[in-house]
């Protein structure tokens, strides 16, 4: 089940998580109003009706149309060798025979379901920030300045003189101009003042028509908060006039491409009291179709960092987990030849990846830097109640997943405790949706924790090494942020250090 990396924490509301499930079905007839059953009884993400990814021995697609008059080819990926192919028949009892005769199409390598995928949030609560933190100045970048900017300034953000950090570093050198990072998630808030300077392509994979809800309209604009939030933390514009935070490229070009939006909640106490309280509870929800189309779309608009704050855990021993991940690889790896950096988030199931039947993609498919999260050298992690914050060392947060097949590198996700609006916290401060910030209504910024964080943070590392070194290639790059990575006593992966990074050989 494909799930965002996210907890959202501020005060006092707490809300309980939200799982999909109950007597929703999929509507064969689009309707505005139908909801998709997005996982089964034991959350495992329920197949689309009818709908196939068709892979290719080496990476050919077919020169004529689709197997059968009533399937149609709705995607075709030629950089990855796969298509998506969608039957008008969705009745349960044709599933086999379409995908037999799929698979005996010829040079098709293995047919795959396309699978409904959710964004999965664990708690929920919260207030709007207080604004400005120095009243009578100017408030651009005034959460920057604040004890509320530590996650971009332990990431590296920092330097050039700029007001809030060390007067050089990092950002002495490069602020990540001619760099394009693509964000894959829930979209942008295009008017948001952090993220209009950068946003160059605001395009949405979403197809109202196979997945319908009444909580999004599939356009480029994040109804649900995550993406901006994610968004902000990498290229966050910095200056007069643009917002509260900065990110850290803050001057590379933002590629926003939507694969995930806002869905109803489809359990809890919210059932039966309405369309806009079920939205206002809801998850993301959307196709894994659509997120291999919008790495196939980071391609072509030359991103040179895709940033990925989802994935999923996948078993190795099942079929479709097997294919998913030969799948993936192939697409990561044409990533990589392309010379664009993958950054994946970890998870925040606590799981341990070591064994190896369980992996999580796509951090862990080919190429790909996987994230975990760690915390905040000035408010330590402090799981008890009550606690307040206190200097420590830097250390994996609780809810990360890990593992030493991950061979990843940490950057700051964030952790308990969540003491201050505006002070020094154990939460990472970002910027959130105009139209929809998780369940805080329209809020401009939001206090959040989770691995989410930390791989828009890296990918904005991993733009300032491409600014500074443009003819370094995607594996390169990749290679100089793990060399560099500070190994600490408290946690077995390294944390990210852009400033060694830029210096790497």
């Amino acid at each position: 089940m494909l799930r965002f990396a996210y907890a959202i924490f501020a005060t006092p509301l707490i809300l309980a998580a939200c799982g999909c499930g109950g007597a929703f079905q999929t509507s064969a007839t689009p309707n505005a109003n139908a909801t998709p059953l997005l996982r089964d009884a034991n959350g495992v993400s329920t197949i689309v009706p009818g709908r196939y990814i068709v892979v290719y021995r080496d990476a050919s697609l077919p020169a004529s149309g689709a197997a059968r008059s009533d399937i149609q080819i709705v995607q075709s990926m030629a950089l990855f060798g796969l298509t998506v192919q969608q039957a008008q028949q969705t009745a349960p009892t044709d599933d086999a025979a379409t995908v037999a005769l799929l698979s005996a199409q010829p040079n098709v390598e293995y047919v795959l379901h396309d699978r409904y995928v959710e964004g999965h949030q664990t708690t929920v609560t919260g207030t709007a920030p207080v604004r400005p933190i120095d009243p009578g100045a100017d408030p651009a970048d005034d959460l920057y300045r604040s004890p509320q900017g530590w996650a971009v300034l332990q990431a590296g953000g920092y330097g050039a003189n700029i007001t809030g950090g060390p007067a050089t570093g990092p950002w002495s050198t490069t602020m990540g101009s001619g760099a394009r990072i693509a964000v894959l998630d829930s979209g942008v808030d295009a008017s948001h003042p952090d993220i209009a300077p950068n946003l160059a392509l605001n395009l949405s994979e979403i197809d109202p028509t196979v997945f319908p809800n009444a909580c999004d309209d599939g356009s480029p604009q994040d109804q649900q908060g995550h993406g901006t939030w994610t968004a902000s933390l990498a290229t966050g514009a910095a200056g007069p006039g643009t917002g509260g935070v900065i990110g850290v490229a803050p001057q590379a070009t933002l590629l926003n491409i939507k694969v995930l939006q806002r869905v109803p909640a489809t359990t809890g106490s919210n059932i039966g009291t309405g369309i806009a309280a079920q939205c206002s509870a809801g998850q993301t929800g959307g196709l894994l179709s659509w997120v291999l189309q919008g790495i196939h779309d980071a391609i072509a608009a030359r991103a040179d960092v895709v940033s990925l704050s989802l994935g999923s855990v996948v078993d190795l021993y099942s079929g479709d987990g097997a294919g998913w991940k030969a799948t993936f690889d192939r697409v990561t790896h044409a990533a990589t030849a392309a010379n664009v950096v993958l950054v994946a988030a970890v998870g925040n199931d606590a799981l341990d990846l070591s064994g190896g039947r369980y992996i999580e993609l796509p951090a862990q498919a080919r190429d790909v830097l996987p994230v975990v999260a760690s915390t905040n050298s000035d408010c330590a992690e402090n799981l008890a109640a009550g606690a307040v914050c206190a200097a420590g060392p830097i250390t994996r947060a609780y809810y990360s997943n890990f593992g030493v097949s991950l061979n990843a590198i940490a950057a700051p996700g964030g952790s308990f405790p969540n003491v201050s609006e505006t002070g020094i916290n154990g939460f990472v401060r970002g910027a959130c949706s105009s139209t929809g910030c998780f369940n805080l209504g329209n809020s401009s910024y939001v206090q959040a924790m989770g691995t989410s964080a930390s791989a828009p943070l890296v990918a904005g590392a991993a733009a300032l090494l491409r600014a500074a070194h443009p003819a370094w290639t995607a594996t390169h790059i990749v290679a100089a942020l793990r060399s560099s990575a500070t190994q600490t006593p408290a946690m077995t992966e390294p944390e990210l250090n852009t400033a060694a990074a830029l210096v790497a050989p």
